[in-house]
C-alpha cells in the first residue's frame, strides 16, 4: 500500500481554497437558482491545475479538510441520506430525492392546465 503525504505548511496555505473551490461545500449550488447563477464545485484536477498543485496532493488536502470541516454527525446524516436513496432506487428505480423533484413537477404541471 502506498502513502501519500503533504507537508503541514503547503495544508495549512491552500486549505481553505481547496474546500471553497471543491464539491465538498457547495454555496450557490441550488435548486432555485438560475443555472447561469450556479457555481458548481470544481474536480480535483480543476482545482490542480487552477491552483498550480499536484492533483494528489489537492486531493490529500480536501480529503483531510473536509474531515476537520465536518463533525462525525455531519458524516453520519450523509451516510443515512445515501443508503435511503440507494434503497429507493432499488425498489423503485429512482431516487427518494430525485422523485420528490418529479412528483412537484407533476403537481405544477396539473396546475397550469
Amino acid at each position: 500500500m502506498s502513502f501519500f503525504f503533504v507537508e503541514p505548511e503547503v495544508y495549512k496555505k491552500y486549505k481553505d481554497r481547496v474546500l471553497a473551490m471543491s464539491q465538498s461545500i457547495q454555496v450557490n449550488y441550488v435548486e432555485h437558482l438560475a443555472p447561469e447563477k450556479r457555481k458548481p464545485g470544481y474536480s480535483d484536477k480543476q482545482i490542480a491545475e487552477a491552483l498550480g498543485l499536484d492533483m494528489r496532493v489537492v486531493r490529500e488536502i480536501r480529503c483531510v479538510g473536509e474531515r476537520e470541516f465536518y463533525d462525525i454527525d455531519e458524516w453520519e446524516k450523509a451516510t443515512e441520506f445515501k443508503e435511503r436513496q440507494c434503497r429507493a432506487y432499488a425498489e423503485r428505480g429512482v431516487a427518494s430525492a430525485t422523485g420528490k423533484y418529479f412528483a412537484a413537477k407533476k403537481v405544477k404541471k396539473a396546475g397550469k392546465k
